[in-house]
């Protein structure tokens, strides 16, 4: 069972994400951002998913520090803001997403990254044909004629 820390100021927030989380079989821990550099050492997680924006310190920065201790961790960076990846370090941040979350939008970014680990930082697809859906947004795209390079829902690029 793959073990999620979850970082976020918002307890309303947490304990939903946590709920879909454990739903799709992870093991879950939720801290805010300061206790969380403790809790990365005790746990050692496979993800972590941390909130943008908090009181004291940015999800960004935090996430840096969090590289310190562990370079292999997963790290999602979560925002109620319209946030993309390409405006964060590869190096540090392996995915973004918009909460409030589907479950099923999650699953499939959690698959996606999880799956391939040694190419995490970079969810371009190499080309969209075989896919039914977009990995980014969920939104179904059988049936288009086209060859998109960009989602034509969520606007992520897909190779």
């Amino acid at each position: 069972m793959k073990k999620v820390i979850l970082i976020n100021d918002c307890k309303f927030q947490s304990i939903i994400m946590k709920d879909m989380l454990n739903d799709l079989g992870y093991e879950v821990n939720l801290t805010n951002e300061y206790g969380a550099l403790a809790k990365i050492k005790k746990i050692n997680p496979d993800i972590v998913i941390c909130n943008l924006i908090m009181k004291n310190i940015t999800g960004e920065k935090l996430i840096k520090n969090i590289k310190d201790i562990n370079k292999n961790v997963i790290f999602i960076l979560s925002s109620a803001n319209e946030i993309k990846l390409e405006d964060y370090s590869k190096e540090y941040v392996n995915e973004v997403i918009h909460v409030p979350i589907e479950k099923e939008k999650l699953e499939i970014i959690l698959e996606k990254i999880s799956s391939k680990p040694e190419d995490s930082n970079n969810l371009q697809l190499s080309n969209n044909v075989g896919f039914s859906f977009c990995p980014y947004c969920g939104q179904n795209l059988e049936g288009s004629k086209k060859d998109f390079s960009f989602c034509p829902f969520c606007g992520q690029k897909l190779k």
